[in-house]
C-alpha cells in the first residue's frame, strides 16, 4: 500500500494504481470551533469509502500554503484516504500572512479534538503531521497537555526543531549538522518570513527605522547609529552575519521576541511529546535545513522517546507544496 501511495503522489495521470485498487473517497469542506475565536475555522476532510472507522491524521500545510484545490494537495489527501486514513487539512486565516501564529496551535489542538468526536475515526489512532512550518506547529500542538496523552503519532516532514537556530542558519547561510557547520543557502521564503517576524517584534520607532534602512540604498551614515541594542541585533540578523555573530544577536533580541520564538519551537517542550515521532527531511531542502530534523531526532532519543528518522534526496521537489527560489530558475 505504501508503494501505491507514493506512486499516486508522483503520477500526473488521474488514474493511478491506487485509484484502481481502492474504493472512492469523499472530500468534504467543514468548519470546526476553536476556543477563543468567535468564528469557526475551515478544513478539508477526506474520508475513506464505507461507514467503518479508521485511523486519522490532522495534516497542516503551514504558512503560505497552496490553494486548497491545488492538485498535489488533493492527491495527498485522497491518497491517504484511499490508504485507509481519515485526513483533516485545516485552512487557517493566519496562513497567508507569512507569519507563524500561536493561534494556529490552538486551531490544531481543536482539529485533533474534532477528529476525536467523528463517527468514522478510531479515537485511539489519531495522529498529527505537517510540512515545513506546518510540521513544527503540529509537533507543538501534539505537546499540548490537553491532547498529548492521546496523540498516537506525529509525522514531521521537513520541519524545524528550534526557531532560534533556524534564524541563525538563515542569517549565516550555514547549518549545524552533527556538530559540524556546513554551508546552507536559505530560500527567500524562509528569509522573508524571519525578517518579517523580527522587524514586527520591534517597538514603533525602531520598526520604522529598520524598515527604512532595509528598503533604502546604503548611505555614509552608520545605519545602527540611532538604534536600540535590540534593533541593532535585528538589523544584523536580517542583513546577514556569521554564525557566531548571529547566535549572539539572537540573545540581544527583546523579551517579547524571545518568548515568541520559544513558544514557536518544538525544542522548548520536547519532554511533553509523548507520541511516536516520524521525521522525514530532504537533504537538499532550502526552506528548513535538514540538520534541524537530525537534532530533533537526537533530542527525542535522549529523552527516551520513540522516533524514526529518514533522509532522502530531491524527493521533496516532486511533492513540494511551496513555491521556492528554485522554481524561478527552472526551464
Amino acid at each position: 500500500m505504501a508503494a501505491l501511495f507514493i506512486s499516486h503522489l508522483l503520477t500526473e495521470s488521474p488514474n493511478s494504481p491506487l485509484t484502481i485498487f481502492t474504493t472512492d473517497i469523499e472530500r468534504r469542506e467543514i468548519q470546526f470551533a476553536v476556543p477563543g475565536k468567535s468564528s469557526k475555522a475551515h478544513a478539508d476532510l477526506y474520508l475513506p469509502g464505507g461507514n467503518s472507522s479508521h485511523p486519522a491524521i490532522v495534516f497542516f500545510m503551514g504558512i503560505i500554503p497552496p490553494d486548497r484545490d491545488e492538485e498535489r494537495i488533493i492527491r495527498l489527501g485522497e491518497g491517504l484516504a484511499r490508504s485507509g486514513m481519515v485526513v483533516m487539512i485545516p485552512w487557517l486565516e493566519t496562513q497567508k500572512t507569512n507569519q507563524l501564529s500561536s493561534q494556529d496551535i490552538e486551531s490544531l489542538v481543536a482539529s485533533f479534538q474534532y477528529l476525536e468526536t467523528h463517527p468514522n475515526v478510531k479515537r485511539d489512532a489519531i495522529g498529527m503531521g505537517g510540512i515545513c512550518t506546518g510540521a513544527s506547529l503540529s509537533v507543538i500542538a501534539a505537546q499540548d497537555s490537553r491532547i498529548n496523552d492521546r496523540v498516537k503519532f506525529v509525522n514531521s516532514f521537513a520541519g524545524y526543531y528550534d526557531a532560534f537556530e533556524l534564524i541563525v542558519s538563515s542569517s549565516s547561510n550555514t547549518q549545524l549538522m552533527d556538530q559540524n557547520i556546513l554551508p546552507w543557502n536559505s530560500d527567500n521564503l524562509t528569509s522573508n518570513m524571519i525578517s518579517k517576524h523580527l522587524i514586527d517584534g520591534l517597538g514603533p520607532q525602531d520598526k520604522a527605522r529598520i524598515t527604512k534602512i532595509v528598503n533604502s540604498e546604503p548611505t555614509g551614515t552608520p545605519p545602527n547609529q540611532f538604534l536600540s541594542k535590540n534593533a541593532q541585533a535585528v538589523l544584523q540578523l536580517v542583513s546577514g552575519s556569521t554564525r557566531q555573530e548571529a547566535t549572539k544577536y539572537t540573545s540581544d533580541l527583546n523579551l517579547r521576541t524571545q518568548n515568541f520564538l520559544s513558544t514557536m519551537s518544538p525544542s522548548t517542550n520536547i519532554k511533553n511529546l509523548k507520541a511516536h515521532l516520524l521525521l522525514m527531511h530532504d537533504t537538499h531542502d532550502r526552506l528548513i535545513p535538514s540538520g534541524e530534523s537530525r537534532r530533533f531526532a537526537a533530542a527525542v532519543e535522549q529523552n527516551g522517546g520513540s522516533v524514526y528518522h529518514t533522509e532522502f534526496s530531491l524527493f521533496q521537489k516532486a511533492v513540494k507544496v511551496h513555491t521556492t527560489d528554485d522554481d524561478d530558475t527552472e526551464t
